[in-house]
């Protein structure tokens, strides 16, 4: 009789195992997955290669790209947009990133189109040096968010719009302003001289496509 208790005690105790009553669940289910990014390129030279280049070829985009290089000065508490004296200007340095910026859209054959600027002179200068003499058109949409009196939600649903805003066929639009103006709209820190690309016609038309520093100008290849 006692074999047979023992037996069925075994039994038993094998059974409740058997069942994850010991020793824990021998397969415990998986913990939820978190679904997977989405594989963005990385901004700078990594997404700024030839099939990029080829890209902006066709046209379709808008280039953010926030003023050179500047002196150390700050702007006047209440900057005169009519006097560069009262503003921080562009260094020598800056003058020179915007010339390469320049020969290098020239260089891989980027059409642009309509270049706008923010009225201040180093936004205006960048342009200037970039893409032409008379080119650029100011809009106060455009202007910083530090200047006196500026509503910054208003100016960043106003660049959003511009952001938006197709290109004619076969160019690319030009916005050159200043870092905050985009950290407020799109969420993004760039450097001085550097250009975002966005897409207006993609679903989400404030994700950038594209980050180029602006050192990566001189090793571009199309």
């Amino acid at each position: 009789m006692k074999d047979v208790r023992l037996l069925r005690l075994v039994l038993a105790v094998a059974a409740a195992c058997l069942l994850g009553a010991c020793g824990g669940d021998p397969d415990p289910p998986s913990a939820p997955q978190a679904p997977s990014a989405l594989s963005v390129p990385s901004p700078g030279t990594a997404s700024a290669g030839p099939g990029l280049i080829a890209q902006l070829r066709q046209g379709g985009y808008v280039l953010y790209i926030r003023h050179a290089a500047t002196e150390s000065a700050q702007d006047d508490p209440t900057p005169d947009l009519n006097d560069p004296g009262t503003q921080r200007n562009l260094s020598a340095a800056g003058r020179t990133d915007a010339r390469e910026i320049g020969q290098a859209v020239r260089r891989l054959r980027i059409p642009i189109g309509t270049v706008l600027v923010s009225p201040y002179d180093r936004t205006r200068e960048t342009a200037e040096i970039a893409f032409g003499a008379g080119r650029p058109r100011e809009t106060r949409e455009l202007i910083s968010e530090g200047f006196p009196g500026t509503d910054d939600a208003r100016l960043a649903e106003q660049l959003r719009r511009l952001l938006r805003q197709r290109p004619s066929a076969g160019t690319n639009t030009v916005l050159v302003s200043h870092g905050f103006n985009i950290t407020e709209a799109a969420d993004i820190s760039i450097a001085e001289g550097d250009m975002v690309v966005f897409n207006p016609a993609a679903r989400q038309p404030l994700t950038p496509v594209a980050t180029i520093g602006v050192d990566d100008w001189r090793s571009l290849r199309g």
